[in-house]
């Protein structure tokens, strides 16, 4: 399937996500039909035409998921989220708030935050080392039976 933005006029965006991830992979499993429904079509960044459209270098991934506009403009993370948000009803509020001085610097901390870590989040950690759990001496004695 063909995928350039010429193939479908009637979609509202792109939403280009690193389809190596484990953890953007569950997020476009969960919210992929919601979006869909409100015609934007998930692509993965290494699709040629996003990359050439980008400007990603082979074997380079983004640190954020970008949304591209028929129009030819991209956004990307945090802002990528307040505009997704704004186009499903009930997300609309969240997404306008998050607009505000303040709220969109608290939006995009949290966003890089867990950017950041999306290769943790998932049932193994492909970045970090295994670390050893440690337990304080008050969940010992709350865990002996």
């Amino acid at each position: 399937m063909n995928t350039d933005t010429t193939d479908n006029l009637n979609t509202r965006g792109w939403i280009a996500f690193d389809d190596t991830c484990p953890f953007c992979r569950r997020a476009v499993a969960t919210w992929g039909p919601l979006f869909r429904n409100r015609g934007f079509q998930f692509i993965p960044l290494r699709t040629h035409w996003v990359a050439k459209r980008l400007g990603i270098e082979p074997g380079q991934t983004p640190d954020e998921f970008k949304l591209l506009l028929p129009d030819g403009s991209h956004t990307g993370g945090s802002r990528a989220c307040r505009k997704l948000a704004r186009s499903v009803w009930w997300m609309a509020p969240f997404g306008v708030l998050a607009e505000l001085p303040g709220l969109s610097h608290l939006a995009e901390l949290a966003y890089r935050a867990v950017a950041s870590r999306r290769q943790c989040l998932g049932d193994i950690c492909a970045v970090l080392p295994a670390m050893p759990v440690r337990h304080h001496r008050a969940t010992s004695f709350l865990e002996s039976p």
